[in-house]
């Protein structure tokens, strides 16, 4: 039987617990039972610290949200677009069950608190991006007719899809080393 701990640390296994479970079998398999069984602790003893499974799915997400948030240092344009595509793909690295969260559609369907997050954190990233591309042009760093809409789109899919084949190879290799033939891609379609 675990020994009592402070709240911060229970929670902490709780999610941790949770985001295995969802990466290991996906959200449908995510249950109180399968969480407190994998914490060992009892059922009831989770409602000392969530109110239920949606709330364990809220706090999980939060923690995945907060940990992926990319804010530009003023390094210029394009160093700040490169910055956040290596930012990410580390961080990735890093975190390969954060993908889990990010990347499970599952999630959003049976959670449109989650889903409305996640839009309104995509929508600020893409908003992101096209300033940056606006302020590219302006300086001239960037081609004038470049789109930044379809440009946000461009780098944010390449994240998404460089994310998902390394999740369907069990993140078999390295994901920071597709970060320098994106990039190069990259930067071609803003060139001037």
């Amino acid at each position: 039987m675990n020994a009592r701990m402070d709240t911060e640390t229970r929670k902490g296994q709780i999610l941790e617990a949770a985001l295995n479970i969802v990466h290991k079998k996906g959200i449908g398999s995510l249950t109180l039972r399968e969480i407190a069984d994998s914490v060992g602790v009892s059922e009831a003893a989770l409602f000392r610290h969530f109110k239920g499974k949606e709330d364990i799915v809220d706090s999980l997400a939060s923690m995945v949200f907060d940990e992926n948030q990319f804010y530009p240092k003023g390094e210029g344009t394009w160093r700040a677009l490169e910055n956040m595509l290596v930012w990410q793909l580390e961080l990735f690295q890093k975190n390969p069950l954060h993908t889990s969260v990010l990347f499970q559609e599952d999630i959003f369907r049976e959670f449109p608190s989650v889903k409305a997050r996640f839009d309104l954190r995509r929508s600020s990233r893409a908003s992101l991006i096209r300033q940056l591309v606006r302020e590219g042009q302006h300086d001239g760093s960037f081609a004038g007719d470049i789109d930044g809409e379809a440009f946000s789109l461009m780098l944010m899919g390449s994240i998404r899809m460089a994310v998902l084949e390394w999740r369907h190879s069990d993140f078999s290799y390295d994901l920071r080393a597709k970060s320098a033939p994106l990039l190069k891609l990259l930067r071609k379609s803003l060139e001037v």
